[in-house]
């Protein structure tokens, strides 16, 4: 005969997870196949910032950009609801004059 044992559903559950995980942490490769898959990539950074050390910037020009770009778009947005609440007006004294 085959004894039953009762366990909760939290722990069986945290034995399903701890399964689950153990497998996923055997299939990982080893040190030296993780070297073997990817390079060496230690001379990155240094190249990397050598390429920005070399990048001019120009914060003074950007910012100035910017503000123009925004003031820009306020008006413009400022002048396209203006248009329709002129049109609406427009449009209403129309409707009020035609009766």
């Amino acid at each position: 005969m085959s004894e039953r044992t009762d366990i909760s559903f939290d722990a069986a559950l945290m034995m399903a997870l701890r399964a689950d995980a153990q497998r996923e942490l055997d299939s990982l490769p080893t040190p030296k196949q993780f070297e073997e898959i990817y390079p060496d990539t230690s001379q990155w950074d240094e190249r990397m910032t050598e390429a920005l050390k070399k990048k001019k910037h120009h914060p003074v020009l950007k910012r100035v950009l910017i503000a123009a770009l925004t003031l820009v778009m306020l008006t413009v947005g400022a002048l396209a609801v203006s248009a329709d609440f002129c049109r609406a007006v427009y449009t209403m004294i129309q409707k009020i004059s035609a009766h």
